[in-house]
This record gives C-alpha cells, structure tokens and sequence, in this order.
C-alpha cells in the first residue's frame, strides 16, 4: 500500500489539474480545492478508523471495501450532492471527486504489499478477490518494529520521486493539450 504522503501527491495532481479551471474556482478558493484533493485522495484508508472502531483492530478491514471503484463512485456522489445543496456546483466536479478517490485505488494496486492477500478489493461488491499490479512500481512499507525505520524511509522516497514524475508528465501532457485547443479555437 501507498503512504499518506503518496495519496496527498496524488491529490496535489488533482489540484493542479483544476487549480485554472474556471468551473471550478467560481465556487470554491484554492486553499478549499487543495483541502479537498488532499482528503479525498486519502479517504478510502478511513478503513483503518472503522476497522478499529468496530473490531479493535486497525487492519482488519483495510484494503476491502473502502478500496473499490463501486463504493468510491457512490462515496463521491454522496459528498457531491451534499456539497451542491451550499453551492451549484457542475458535474465535473463529480468526475474529479471519483478521480481523486481512484487514485487511492490505483497507488495500493502499485504498491508492493506484503501482506497476504496483497492487493484491494477493487471491484467488491462483484468480487471480494484482491487485485494488484503483477510488478509494483512502489515500495513496501512495513509496520513491524515500528513505523520509523530505513525501509519505510526508502519506500516513501521512492513513491514521492516516481509519483512526482507521473504528475508532472500527466502536467506537460494537459498543457500540450490545452496549447493546442487555443490554438485551434
């Protein structure tokens, strides 16, 4: 599974790909837009406060069903409805909100999980089998003997240099695109 810090780089990337989007800036300032892909972008590890509020224990439910597209798209018209009764705001705000949520999914499916079975429940209520990447291109953490030591150090450099390049490649290919919009319009 992915840090906090690497889902909170991925909700940067949301930000930045709204953060001139008139649409968007009409409702919402900035600093509410960033608040709001920093959470998002980390709200399916809320697993780890229900699974301790209901069993005592943090991993039990992590990496089910909070994890999958179904219940993310549902969660994100959830907020977005709540979110419209203050403000009008348009539907793409909604694709945003699920792009951010995704993102969660997709960093966990690239990350290099040791614990068995490794993977989420991505596609639950379908399937409860877990999904991951067949080669992560993210590091493992490890909570054993403590959260402070080397190898979740080196893990979470590794997903803030190989997320950071993912943004800004996603960055460059956007403005390329957008380069050539005003162009032909």
């Amino acid at each position: 599974m992915a840090s906090p810090i690497g889902h909170s780089l991925a909700g940067f990337l949301g930000f930045f790909l709204v953060s001139e989007n008139e649409q968007f800036l009409k409702y919402y300032s900035s600093k509410r837009l960033i608040i709001t892909a920093i959470l998002i972008a980390n709200l399916p590890d809320i697993d780890f406060i229900l699974g301790y509020l209901l069993y005592q224990d943090f991993n039990i439910i992590h990496r089910q069903f909070t994890h999958s597209f179904s219940v993310g798209f549902i969660v994100c018209i959830i907020l977005y409805f709540c979110l419209r009764f203050s403000r009008k705001i348009p539907y793409l705000f909604l694709v945003w909100l699920w792009g951010l949520y995704f993102s969660h999914t997709v960093l966990d499916m690239l990350a290099d999980d040791s614990n068995p079975p490794a993977g989420v429940q991505c596609f639950f209520p379908f399937t409860t089998n877990y999904f991951a990447f067949p080669f992560p291109i993210l590091g493992r953490l490890t909570f054993t003997g403590g959260i402070i030591q080397l190898n979740n150090f080196l893990a979470v450099l590794q997903e803030t240099v190989v997320i950071s390049s993912i943004s800004f490649l996603i960055l460059l290919i956007v403005k390329k695109f957008k380069k050539c919009d005003t162009i032909n319009n």
